[in-house]
């Protein structure tokens, strides 16, 4: 499997990643390695049902999907937000057009929300389902065949990951608490 270095070939995806770094204080840690794992199940989502997808949208996606969790990048508000924001800021300096940051933007800020995200975009349902499946830890598979992902999660290891994220949201809950609730069902608008 892929790692980020080899995937984050476009300068937006090397800065995202940068990001992500920076917030988590390590390279190639749990929340780096969760990323990564998201990143595969997603595009192997996509493909299994036949979805087209913006292969750089979806690894600048699910780099920064949970970075709003971090101090370095929270701004107080939903951590999906937080994450959302810095999307919109990051991508518009490397060109994007509009419509292509808020495709982004959505995969990141939607990836928990309990209602279908295909009609925003491809990547944004893909992120979602990856998400659900990456923490489902075996039990959710999304159709994908779970000896490919036990082999993904032998090759980029889970180790550490549940103790990441006690801390962070552990973080988010004291110091934010009600914006937790507004992760997992926001207004259909």
């Amino acid at each position: 499997m892929d790692d980020f270095d080899a995937l984050a070939g476009t300068d937006a995806s090397r800065e995202a990643l940068a990001n992500l770094r920076m917030a988590t204080g390590e390279t190639n840690g749990p929340m780096e390695r969760h990323c990564l794992r998201c990143r595969h199940i997603a595009a192997q989502i996509a493909e299994r049902r036949g979805w087209a997808v913006d292969p750089e949208l979806l690894t600048v996606a699910s780099i920064l999907h949970d970075i709003g969790l971090y101090p370095a990048t929270s701004k107080g508000g939903v951590y999906t937000a937080d994450g959302a924001a810095l999307a919109r800021e990051l991508l518009a300096r490397h060109g994007w057009e509009a419509e292509r940051i808020e495709r982004c933007a959505d995969a990141i800020d939607r990836h928990h929300d309990v209602r279908s995200q295909l009609a925003r975009s491809s990547e944004a349902e893909a992120l979602r389902l990856a998400d659900r499946v990456e923490l489902g830890a075996g039990l959710l598979a999304a159709g994908l065949d779970r000896a490919w992902l036990r082999t993904l999660r032998r090759e980029i290891p889970v180790r550490g990951l549940w103790g990441e994220l006690a801390r962070e949201i552990g973080r988010a809950l004291r110091e934010r608490p009600l914006t937790m609730a507004r992760i997992f069902l926001r207004p259909s608008g």
